[in-house]
């Protein structure tokens, strides 16, 4: 019988212990005030998926709210380490970097401090066939203006999961004034007369290492891409939509509220970019 698969090691500040032996300062402006970035990496039978489009992008975020670097070899290492020090072939590991912590609650910090580094690897059950199309709901985007920054500050996504839930749907397909911008933890894709379409990159996205992953494999089939977001007065006329993040990869939306996309089905190029994506997981965990 195969041993289970556990993974309870957990790195925060330089200590390796586990997860409920991880304990940061009531003090830490990650707790009060959402002062910090993260990152999530998925793992593939041992072996992190693009680490350092993940670390490039976890840099750009703490150097975008004003935290220190820290060098990309620490980051690398740090990834490493906790896949050797746990049980797990697939899973994803989480980083979260915040400013640290003070000596009491201020919302400007009253001495220089040290930033809190924590990092943990999770589960991740990875498949191989292209997933069931999902339903989706199309929602007002209430988050803030910065969505390029990976903040730990999640309030609005997650409101905007529970609305999503409470109709049936798995994501939010998120909107400001009709412009189609993200999910609350995904990337969209659409296809529309054989062309792709995405959001651009713009601050009003997070854009996913996932979906950078999709459009250089997009390319390579030959299927035009355009970053350019659609208005949700164009939902009724798309011929396939699929959601990407770093858990999902691809999934294909087989319903936007009450519009059947397509015929409910997992589209002709959702399919090939799916078998592409699977391609490049064997390539890595063969390599």
């Amino acid at each position: 019988m195969k041993a289970a698969q556990v993974s309870d090691i957990v790195y925060l500040n330089g200590d390796w212990v586990t997860g409920n032996n991880a304990k940061v300062s009531v003090f830490d402006r990650g707790f009060l005030f959402a002062d910090g970035v993260y990152e999530v990496i998925p793992v593939y039978q041992r072996r992190p998926f693009l680490p350092e489009l993940h670390i490039q992008r976890l840099q750009r975020s703490a150097d975008a709210i004003g935290i220190a670097p820290i060098t990309t070899e620490f980051w690398h290492q740090l990834v490493l380490d906790l896949i050797n020090r746990n049980n797990l072939d697939d899973g994803l590991v989480y980083i979260q970097l915040t400013f640290g912590a003070d000596s009491q609650r201020s919302h400007l910090p009253t001495q220089p401090l040290t930033p809190t580094i924590y990092a943990s690897l999770s589960p991740l059950s990875v498949h191989w066939n292209t997933p069931k199309p999902v339903k989706v709901a199309v929602l007002e985007d209430i988050r803030w203006h910065r969505c390029d920054i990976k903040s730990i500050s999640l309030l609005g996504n997650i409101m905007l999961k529970r609305e999503a839930a409470k109709r049936g749907a798995i994501e939010p397909l998120l909107h400001r004034d009709g412009r189609i911008t993200e999910g609350a933890s995904c990337n969209y894709f659409m296809v529309k007369q054989g062309r792709l379409y995405t959001p651009p990159a713009d601050h009003l996205i997070l854009a996913g290492i996932t979906r950078t992953w999709v459009i250089q494999l997009a390319q390579q089939l030959a299927i035009e891409v355009h970053e350019e977001a659609l208005n949700v007065n164009e939902l009724q006329h798309v011929d396939e939509v699929f959601l990407t993040s770093s858990s999902r990869e691809v999934q294909p939306v087989g319903q936007i509220d009450d519009i059947i996309v397509g015929n409910g089905q997992c589209g002709t190029i959702t399919a090939q970019i799916a078998e592409a994506f699977h391609a490049s997981k064997r390539h890595l965990i063969q390599e």
